[in-house]
């Protein structure tokens, strides 16, 4: 049995998942045939991020544990998340292996865009941008596994950081126990940390030139062999071909649809070159264009179709984008 498919969804590596089955076998009552065929899957396996997330639904119904997600980072042992935690933890200093993290962590998720930013008041931002919607238990896990990871390497690393969480939280003791000396904040605006700069400048105590040189490479051969994963512009643009035809598509409802909030979608889309306005109306002209001169629709219909709420809205449309009223430009160009 293989769930592992070659498309273009995000998904994550079995390197992420081994940790979670790891904690459900500790559950007497969770059945072993729906961990079995997943424990028998390779580490670079790649299964969808939707699968994963109603699977992690479902374990939490069945074992009522919501902190499971902090007890899968707790179990993750050293080595595990493979060549990315290598060409990590042989980079220089703590700088070099945040730019490791953010050029490889596609290696085991296509879920998370991972950057940092160091700002003038002497502290850095981690920031993790979710790709998909995150149950609470894949946020905690997200989030805690790149802590989790750190401390096994610096368990020194000196309290004061900060942690947050997009939602909206609870009172369970897990989170003290899995990010202890930091400071918890749910509701935020994004999921990372904010910490002292200086811990980027060290000198990692496994930083070895040769060996990373050659993990690097490996690892760069690994990202070339994955599939192409569809991006978020591609995702609003298939969300707003579904959405016209029910009428005007608008930021919030397109944002709801894929699971995030509206500033998430402008912020991810800005990530990526593009504005929602500008998609929207790119989108619109080339389908107004492509109706017209390539079917028999009705201009009516076209109009319907593309979510105007007059034949009158989409002649002044159509004239703005060609120079040319529908009609016309059917007939110069059909």
């Amino acid at each position: 049995m293989t769930l592992a498919v070659a498309v273009s969804r995000p998904c994550y590596s079995l390197r992420l998942v081994r940790p979670f089955l790891r904690v459900l076998r500790t559950y007497e009552r969770f059945p072993s045939e729906l961990i079995d065929p997943l424990e028998q899957l390779d580490d670079d396996e790649r299964i969808p991020i939707e699968t994963l997330h109603e699977l992690l639904r479902g374990a939490i119904v069945i074992t009522g544990d919501e902190d499971i997600g902090l007890k899968a980072a707790r179990a993750l042992e050293v080595g595990s998340l493979g060549a990315l935690e290598y060409a990590a933890a042989s980079a220089r200093t703590g700088r070099d292996a945040m730019d490791v993290i953010a050029r490889y962590l596609q290696l085991v998720t296509d879920s998370i865009r991972f950057t940092f930013e160091v700002s003038a008041d002497g502290t850095t931002t981690i920031q993790l941008d979710h790709m998909v919607a995150m149950p609470r238990a894949a946020e905690d896990f997200a989030v805690a596994a790149f802590l989790v990871t750190t401390l096994q390497r610096f368990p020194d690393l000196e309290p004061g950081y900060r942690v947050f969480f997009q939602h909206q939280g609870s009172d369970s003791l897990e989170y003290a126990k899995t990010l202890p000396g930091g400071e918890v904040s749910f509701g935020a605006s994004f999921s990372g940390f904010t910490f002292v700069t200086k811990h980027l400048d060290r000198t990692l105590p496994e930083r070895d030139p040769n060996l990373h040189v050659l993990i690097s490479r490996h690892a760069d051969q690994l990202l070339a062999s994955l599939p192409r994963v569809e991006t978020f512009t591609e995702r609003v643009r298939g969300q707003l071909v579904a959405e016209l035809r029910g009428g005007d598509p608008t930021a919030p409802v397109i944002a709801r649809k894929l699971g995030v909030s509206t500033r998430t979608l402008t912020r991810k889309l800005e990530s990526e070159g593009h504005a929602f306005k500008e998609l929207l109306e790119e989108l619109r002209e080339g389908l107004a264009i492509r109706y017209t001169t390539s079917t028999d629709l009705l201009l009516s219909e076209v109009a319907l179709l593309l979510g105007f709420s007059s034949s009158a809205a989409f002649n002044r449309a159509f004239k703005r984008w060609t120079g040319q009223s529908p009609i016309e430009y059917r007939r110069l160009h059909k």
